[in-house]
């Protein structure tokens, strides 16, 4: 054992023996590596960008591709085991053809070629594209901005309460082909929800519709929000009535009807509890508007901050009959509450006719006595300066004498003064 050890030794120990092990090593690998590089391989090379180029017209037309520019392709490569080995997607560029057409908003398909597109050459392209063909939508980007609507149905099992639904975006932007934004005429969530007492928040996705109410499926059509985050607010219920106020009403006047009388609304409890008497008013009913006639208002209704009509109404009419009651005209003469030791004024006229309506018995013993016309410069002069002359329209208002409380003044009356500050 120890001969053969020292037989050994002696013999790595020169360094001719080491050149010529190291020459027939290199040489080995040299000879499996060479044979191995003159033998042809396949090889598919995957995930290589489709090209597609629009004709110049085109893109001075403002066209554009929406669809196909993401297509990726493969081709088979043969060449030695090293090269072929080497390839990427880069050294491979697989072009659309046939793109001179494009040329108006459409839908194209596109026959696909490869070419070689990188420094390494010493292969070939031994298969056809796949896949070999392509399909693009060219047309011009539009831009559109919806209101969201709102379609949830929400189902109680409590008919006291309310489910209110509310939205966390009311409008979302839309970026596509015009050719399918203007298909869109409104954009909506629509669903079929539970709820219980208590609040919660879902996920909705949104919807397209067009002008007939149906649904659209526009794949190239981009968001910037594909889906609204919902509140369900369980309510309770109440039945209210409505009602309005009036202003330059006669101290007697006939009643006044309100159609419909009552509407059910939702709210916060809390909020509810405020509505004095029950009663929701929707405006004013103002006398001064009002002719001798069977008069019938449309009201929009309105219910309190935080509240929600349910029973569906949008507006009431308001009606009262003044037909009984009968017209005449006095002359008022126009006098002013104004520092005449301040300022000094021009009126255009002295005097004013007005329309009176009120009880036969009453209204046609009015005279000019029992009018007062008083013009109202509250807030117009506060801006004049000492030495400033300024013309003015003045708003007139006008009352009748206690012996008339029953009438009522119509119409909205001004006179032109010119008003000179000293």
């Amino acid at each position: 054992m120890n001969n053969k050890q020292s037989f050994l030794t002696r013999l790595f120990s020169h360094n001719i023996t080491l050149l010529v092990l190291a020459f027939l090593l290199s040489f080995t690998a040299w000879f499996f590596i060479s044979a191995s590089s003159e033998t042809d391989t396949n090889v598919t090379i995957s995930d290589i960008p489709v090209t597609i180029e629009l004709p110049e017209a085109a893109l001075e037309d403002g066209l554009k591709v929406f669809d196909g520019d993401n297509v990726k392709a493969s081709v088979e490569v043969s060449g030695n085991r090293v090269t072929v080995g080497s390839l990427t997607a880069s050294d491979i560029q697989v072009v659309a053809n046939q793109t001179s057409s494009m040329i108006s908003p459409g839908s194209y398909t596109l026959s696909l070629s490869a070419k070689k597109a990188g420094l390494k050459t010493n292969y070939n392209i031994v298969s056809s594209v796949s896949p070999s063909t392509v399909t693009v939508f060219v047309d011009k980007e539009s831009e559109q901005v919806y209101d969201i609507q709102n379609k949830l149905t929400v189902k109680l099992d409590d008919n006291n309460h309310y489910a209110n639904t509310t939205l966390s975006q009311s409008k979302v932007t839309l970026t596509g082909p015009e050719t399918m934004v203007s298909q869109i005429d409104s954009v909506a969530v629509e669903d079929t929800l539970t709820g219980k007492e208590a609040d919660k928040t879902v996920q909705e996705k949104l919807y397209y519709y067009d002008a007939d109410g149906e649904k659209l499926d526009l794949p190239l059509v981009v968001a910037d929000i594909d889906t609204v985050e919902v509140t369900i607010s369980v309510l309770p219920i109440n039945t209210v009535t409505l009602g309005v106020d009036v202003s330059n009403a006669p101290s007697d006047y006939p009643s006044i009807g309100i159609s419909p009388s009552t509407i059910k609304i939702a709210g916060t409890q809390e909020t509810l509890d405020k509505i004095e008497k029950n009663i929701v008013k929707i405006g004013t009913l103002d006398f001064s508007k009002l002719k001798n006639k069977n008069n019938t208002l449309k009201y929009t209704i309105s219910v309190p901050t935080g509240c929600k009509v349910i029973s569906g109404e949008t507006s009431a009419n308001v009606s009262i009959d003044l037909s009984s009651y009968e017209m005449t005209t006095v002359t008022g003469k126009i006098s002013s509450k104004i520092d005449t030791s301040v300022y000094s004024t021009e009126f255009a006229t002295n005097n004013v006719e007005l329309t009176v309506y009120g009880p036969s018995d009453v209204v046609d013993d009015i005279s000019a006595s029992d009018v007062t016309v008083i013009a109202d410069f509250t807030g117009m002069l506060d801006d004049l300066k000492s030495g400033n002359a300024v013309s003015l329209s003045v708003p007139l208002k006008v009352t009748l004498g206690s012996d008339y409380s029953t009438c009522w003044v119509y119409g909205a009356y001004t006179t032109n003064v010119n008003v000179t500050k000293k």
